[in-house]
């Protein structure tokens, strides 16, 4: 694989979570580093969930080896178009080190569905 095929700045961000002081916690997530990757869709299927349509999009994402990348961080992209801001975000299912010779990761992500 060639380094400039990836070519999407993504943000992994941290989850944290904290009490709210009535039993129950908040998540937010905070970027904690940036890396360089490439966004391969895969699958996408649609199913209703609670009187709703819900859209899930698999995707793999590959970026140069880090050990700090694990399933508990989503990743964000953003990007600029036609003068509008956007921003994509994946939630990690798996994290696969290829040929497990710390080159590349292989993350196996979702898009499209709740935290």
């Amino acid at each position: 694989m060639t380094v400039g095929k990836l070519r999407h700045k993504l943000y992994v961000q941290t989850q944290t979570r904290t009490s709210d002081g009535g039993g129950s916690q908040n998540v937010t997530y905070s970027d904690s580093f940036s890396v360089f990757g490439m966004i391969e869709p895969k699958t996408g299927s649609e199913r209703v969930f609670g009187d709703q349509l819900e859209e899930r999009i698999t995707h793999i994402i590959t970026t140069r080896f880090n050990r700090s990348i694990t399933f508990k961080n989503r990743l964000q992209y953003r990007f600029n178009r036609d003068g509008a801001s956007y921003t994509r975000t994946f939630n990690i299912k798996r994290v696969i080190n290829r040929d497990t010779r710390d080159r590349y990761l292989d993350i196996l992500v979702e898009e499209g569905v709740a935290t």
